[in-house]
């Protein structure tokens, strides 16, 4: 039976494993509501594996009736059909409502699937539950094989632990990570266990579907967080309530997957054989998709004159980029940025990855904090970047100042994403040995998908410009797109450039003072 063949995976679940380091930085969690990034479901051109998923909060196999009837709990799933189905509250020996049931053990023999078990609540052992520990928590049950990769418990917790299940199923072929939580109602748990969830799935690139009971609204900023690169299933939906059954009011239960997933078919299963209605969706995997800003901030100095990081921040925010490029960055440098590590502020401000070139640096002073003043350009991600990944490069040929390449790996879904930054120099002619440089630098590794943006300071057209275009792809190709100076854009001196088989669409010119330069934007599918 696949039961006893996965009883070794069932007890590897009692045990929790220590987080893992990432080799980047990465800051504080965006804490406020409504700035969730642009992801949406979207018809694929291919799928690498189809597959129905279901989430269900089972309240024990206890009904609003009181009546505790595992039975109804099998055959709501068995008529669902699924693939795979996560569980919240599933008892295993327990307690004598659910008569010290393995109710693990009993779904998956009565359905035949595959079972993953985390305990996040237990007690010790009594003659009436057969002289078993008695555990409470979530699963996992699959028509195919589950590896478990971690079971973790989060850090704060109310009267109870709450836990991550992580595990992967290979599905046609394709591996696809589940992740399975059940968040506390606590508001203020609830936002530390959702920044440890996000750590935690961070570590690991893959696609990805992450299911449960999340214990609040999709409208809450912790939920609006954790999909800043997720999809909802129910996106849209604004009546798919789930909770409670015999008055559905809200929706707390999710299945979200990463931006390479399309779903399609999303049902909220109604019946009142528990607190909670059963939800359930067809899930394609195909291409991974994000949107994408190049932004020069001119150390964040608007038309007006005045430094303001918050509006550059604002700006950033508001386009819904989950990664951004960014030119003329002060850290540490200059009064006229009030010695800011803008990097970092920025950073911090947003919940995002960076990485960083400087291009221009001086010598620490009492100012700065006694921290060396640099000037460069940056990268921006709410996707990790790996850091052993990340290069850069000063241009040999330079005028009053040296000027570079960097080059980093966003881990995009299953997809590393390479994305090269620069900003050329100030003559014609150093602007063109630059771009000569710089192309060749980027066309060394051996990497599928790449994106190249930054300040050209140059027009469409001229040499540097159409140096990059022998073997990469303009976003804004056969439009104005000007850039400079924002508040009355006469010209284009910013841009992003894609490499096949890397696509892009819905390029569009932000309309903002906040810099010197208008932002540009554009949706990257890494086909």
């Amino acid at each position: 039976m696949k039961q006893s063949i996965h009883q070794s995976f069932i007890l590897l679940l009692f045990l929790c494993g220590a987080s893992l380091l990432f080799s980047c930085h990465k800051i504080k969690e965006v804490e406020e509501p409504g700035q969730r990034a642009e992801l949406r479901s979207n018809a694929q051109a291919a799928s690498l594996a189809d597959l129905k998923v279901m989430h269900y909060n089972i309240h024990g196999g206890i009904g609003i009736d009181g009546v505790y009837n595992l039975q109804r709990i099998a055959d709501v799933i068995s008529a669902a059909d699924p693939d795979v189905v996560s569980l919240n509250e599933i008892h295993k020996n327990f307690e004598a409502a659910t008569n010290y049931e393995d109710q693990v053990a009993w779904l998956a023999n009565e359905l035949d699937m595959y079972p993953v078990f985390q305990r996040t609540t237990w007690k010790s052992a009594i003659p009436e539950s057969g002289g078993k520990t008695r555990e409470f928590g979530h699963a996992i049950l699959s028509k195919y094989p589950v590896e478990v990769l971690n079971a973790r418990l989060y850090d704060a917790h109310d009267s109870h632990y709450f836990g991550l299940l992580e595990t992967r199923i290979v599905i046609d072929g394709h591996p696809v990570l589940f992740y399975v939580t059940h968040l506390a109602a606590d508001t203020s748990i609830l936002r530390l266990q959702r920044q440890q969830l996000k750590v935690w799935m961070d570590e690991n690139y893959g696609t990805k579907i992450l299911l449960g009971d999340l214990n609040a609204t999709p409208g809450n900023a912790n939920i609006l967080s954790i999909k800043e690169t997720m999809v909802d299933a129910f996106e849209g939906q604004n009546t798919a309530y789930t909770f409670k059954s015999n008055n559905p009011t809200v929706r707390i239960d999710y299945i979200l997957g990463t931006s390479n997933i399309t779903f399609s078919n999303s049902t909220v299963i109604q019946n009142q054989y528990s607190d909670h209605f059963a939800i359930v969706a067809n899930a394609s995997v195909g291409t991974s998709k994000l949107k994408l800003m190049q932004y020069n901030i001119r150390h964040g100095e608007g038309m007006d004159g005045v430094v303001d990081l918050q509006r550059i921040a604002g700006v950033i925010r508001a386009s819904k980029a989950q990664v951004v490029v960014l030119n003329e960055v002060d850290r540490n440098y200059d009064a006229r940025s009030n010695y800011v590590d803008q990097l970092l502020w920025l950073a911090n401000e947003l919940g995002m990855y960076y990485e960083f070139q400087k291009t221009t640096w001086k010598s620490a002073i009492p100012a700065s904090g006694n921290k060396e003043r640099q000037f460069g350009h940056g990268i921006l991600s709410k996707y990790p970047i790996t850091k052993s990944f990340t290069e850069s490069w000063l241009y040999t040929d330079y005028t009053t100042h040296y000027m570079g390449l960097l080059k980093a790996r966003i881990s995009v879904n299953a997809n590393p994403l390479y994305v090269y930054v620069t900003n050329l120099g100030s003559t014609s002619a150093e602007r063109l040995l630059q771009a000569q440089e710089a192309d060749s630098l980027v066309n060394l590794g051996n990497h599928t998908w790449k994106v190249f943006a930054g300040t050209f300071a140059d027009v469409p057209g001229s040499a540097p410009v159409n140096t990059v275009l022998t073997s990469f792809t303009d976003v804004f190709a056969g439009q104005t797109a000007y850039t400079v100076p924002a508040d009355a854009p006469s010209s284009r001196v910013d841009y992003i450039f894609v490499k096949s088989p890397v696509t892009a669409g819905n390029s569009a010119v932000i309309n903002s003072q906040a810099s010197t330069h208008r932002p540009i934007v554009c949706g990257i599918d890494m086909q």
